[in-house]
């Protein structure tokens, strides 16, 4: 009996790191939807720059540093995210599980990088060097176009991989599968539109479209980590 209890035991301690785990998971999806829409916000209160200067200048408005900073911590906790979504079938399929969160970390290794040189370097202290930061800020503009090739793939990567890894059975199970295939199709779009010239995404569709499609993916998202046994 008393082994029978620990087992009891540990099986309820484990159920109850994961629901909490799923939970907290949850509340940074909640979170992540928050700190867009102040991004989107900001991006509404501040005017529009039409040149590189005005660009420099814009970028070291306390509102968009603040803008800056929220994103950055945000991408912290969607790698924590993805984390806990791949380990929610990382007994079943450990491999596919792996492959998926490593994918999610590539991007979150790649967005925490480039926002952190974004927030730091160009809007921290290239501001103060005025026009003859310009260069600078092209430089990092160009960079971080480059890089976005690999980010974009990282998330279309992954978001196949989790659509399979879904692949369950189970009807709850849909719904993740539902959102990754969303996501899937938003960043092929995307990735076909500003690197192969291929306008099935266009930059102003993009820009309308972008929290509507934050909300649609990670609200859900939310819902089935906070119902998900």
């Amino acid at each position: 009996m008393p082994r029978a209890s620990a087992a009891r035991r540990a099986r309820y301690g484990r159920a109850m790191t994961s629901r909490r785990l799923r939970l907290a998971a949850a509340i940074v999806a909640i979170a992540y939807i928050a700190i867009q829409g102040f991004q989107e916000w900001v991006f509404r209160v501040l005017p529009e720059p039409h040149t590189p200067g005005e660009a420099l200048v814009a970028g070291g408005d306390p509102l968009n540093v603040a803008r800056s900073t929220a994103m950055l911590a945000a991408m912290f906790g969607l790698v924590f995210l993805y984390a806990v979504v791949s380990l929610q079938r990382a007994r079943e399929r450990p491999v596919l599980a792996g492959f998926t969160f490593l994918a999610f970390f590539l991007f979150g290794l790649l967005e925490i990088g480039l926002r952190s040189v974004e927030l730091i370097w160009t809007q921290l202290e290239l501001p103060a060097g005025g026009a003859a930061s310009l260069d600078k800020l092209a430089t990092f503009e160009a960079v971080q176009h480059a890089l976005y090739l690999p980010l974009g793939f990282a998330v279309l990567l992954g978001s196949v991989l989790a659509v399979c890894l879904f692949a369950s059975g189970r009807k709850l199970d849909r719904i993740a599968q539902a959102v990754f295939a969303l996501d899937a199709l938003r960043t092929l779009g995307r990735q076909l539109t500003v690197y192969a010239g291929v306008e099935v995404f266009p930059a102003h569709a993009y820009e309308v479209l972008y929290f509507p499609l934050v909300v649609a993916f990670y609200a859900p998202l939310a819902y089935w980590l906070v119902r998900r046994m």
